[in-house]
């Protein structure tokens, strides 16, 4: 007989992990027909609760959250996109919904457009967009990380010059030219601190990033991206998350160290952008966005109505 904990682990894997029956099985050792009467037993223990969600946002959902949303945070704009069942379909839909919405508002028009790091970036880099849709006309600028080094250039989530390359690959345009230096140097930090002192981040049109979570739920990412010192400044703070490299607390306090201000596009540069994006979804970023909301950085938030719900609710 199993138990109801192994019942749980099982629709854990399969409803909100996606994962496939057939893996299931193989991991404990039984048929996929077993884990498809475990599932059945798990709707029946009341474990598990089957819900239909429509695979688009109705109109009185959608104006009610953007009400929410403005009436408490003066946000311009709410791009919601619809709720899913498992992790994997939550994120896919999110970074669908931020590549419609940069396409359906701005036209195939000159523009410059700065970036953060991350997963979230990553993969709206590498999504594909269709011929007849590409930007010719766009250009893609990295917004520096005060830690640029060899081994985050390396990294598929941390890499600034991958991503943009991404971004030009699938959706047309191209890398402004004084990035391509990144590739070749040595010293990254030198030609990041030089971009940094220049005047091309007050020519661009608009800013989009991830929201990172709290330190303490990915300290050694956070390190590893950040550096040791700054990581355990930041430690005995209330940090609720960062957007492009600026880290704030709960209250919408932002915090950067004065060594690392030098390696940074400053605040008030990226305030004074036209747009300002921020693309994050799931119950562990509630807070974070929150924070986020709180500084009056960014002027749209592309989420899922889940997390837009689950945000409302805990201001109420």
């Amino acid at each position: 007989m199993i138990s109801d904990t192994k019942l749980y682990e099982v629709a854990y894997s399969y409803y909100v992990q996606g994962r496939r029956q057939q893996d299931i099985a193989r991991e404990l050792g039984v048929s996929h027909v077993q884990v498809s009467k475990y599932l059945k037993l798990a709707e029946e223990k009341g474990i598990v609760e089957i819900t239909v969600n429509p695979p688009y946002v109705s109109n009185e959902i959608r104006q009610r959250l953007k009400d929410f949303f403005y009436e408490k945070f003066g946000l311009e704009n709410l791009v919601l996109v619809p709720e899913a069942r498992s992790e994997q379909n939550k994120f896919a839909f999110l970074v669908r919904g931020a590549m419609d919405y940069m396409l359906s508002t701005y036209s195939n028009e000159a523009l410059n457009i700065g970036f953060g790091l991350g997963r979230t970036m990553t993969e709206l880099s590498q999504s594909h967009v269709k011929v007849a849709d590409r930007r010719s006309r766009w250009k893609f600028y990295p917004v520096p990380n005060y830690r640029f080094s060899r081994d985050n250039r390396d990294n598929e989530y941390f890499g600034y010059l991958s991503i943009a390359q991404n971004f030009a690959r699938c959706w047309g345009g191209c890398v402004d030219k004084c990035f391509s230096r990144l590739a070749d140097s040595d010293n990254g930090d030198a030609v990041i601190s030089n971009l940094v002192d220049s005047d091309i981040w007050s020519s661009l049109d608009v800013v989009i990033g991830g929201v990172g979570i709290p330190l303490s739920r990915e300290p050694n990412v956070r390190e590893m991206v950040f550096g040791h010192n700054l990581a355990k400044q930041l430690a005995s703070k209330d940090i609720r998350g960062d957007y492009l490299n600026y880290f704030f607390d709960s209250e919408g306090c932002i915090y950067v160290s004065e060594e690392n201000a030098a390696h940074m596009v400053p605040l008030d540069t990226i305030k004074a952008v036209p747009h300002r994006m921020a693309v994050a979804c799931g119950y562990q970023k509630v807070l974070s966005i929150l924070g986020l909301l709180e500084c009056k950085v960014v002027d749209t938030l592309v989420t899922d109505v889940e997390t837009a719900r689950l945000i409302m609710g805990y201001m109420r």
